[in-house]
């Protein structure tokens, strides 16, 4: 009986130490995502960076050894920021895409199933840093928040990643939905 309730003790043990974050609270706004298979990506950052005022939660994934024998650690990352409520998706996307250039390859977004959330808009791409590296971007707004998306890997090893960061991306939504419009309300910005 001891084993037992040691095993049974241990399973939820790990089950709610290996369970990452599932959602995040910034600018008011719940921000949900699925997060990867724990056994490959590790949460390496979860919590309000005191100097840029950003939530940024980050996952990396256990080394993976490209063709040319390097350990190879690609990374997934949602960054959540507040954001006036006259700057709408595509400013917002715009001026994110201006501090951080890379290529876009093709435009992505919620008409084509690669984000959940309407008022978004996503990028595939890729930039060389002395390795060519493929990213997924996406960028979403909701209430006061905008959210940017950012699943990062080198194209040696993308193609073993690339289904972990697509549902990532996909799985990002907003806990809740802006207030109806009532008597005397004014109708809510989700930008």
């Amino acid at each position: 009986m001891k084993t037992f309730v040691a095993l049974v003790c241990a399973f939820f043990l790990f089950a709610f130490v290996a369970h990452a974050q599932d959602s995040f609270t910034a600018y008011g706004s719940t921000v949900n995502f699925t997060p990867p298979d724990p056994a490959k990506w590790k949460l390496t950052r979860n919590g309000m960076d005191e100097k840029s005022k950003k939530y940024v939660v980050m996952f990396e994934h256990t080394p993976i050894r490209d063709a040319a024998g390097n350990a190879i650690s690609p990374v997934i990352a949602i960054v959540g920021e507040s954001v006036p409520d006259e700057v709408d998706v595509i400013q917002y996307s715009t001026r994110l895409r201006g501090h951080a250039p890379f290529k876009v390859n093709k435009t992505i977004g919620h008409q084509d199933g690669s984000l959940a959330h309407k008022n978004s808009v996503g990028y595939e791409g890729e930039y060389n840093s002395g390795a060519i590296h493929k990213v997924l971007v996406g960028h979403l707004r909701h209430g006061a928040v905008g959210v940017q998306v950012i699943c990062d890997s080198t194209d040696g090893v993308y193609d073993k990643v690339e289904a972990d960061m697509r549902a990532f991306l996909r799985s990002v939504t907003f806990g809740e939905q802006p207030a109806t419009p009532g008597a005397g309300q004014e109708q809510p910005k989700d930008r």
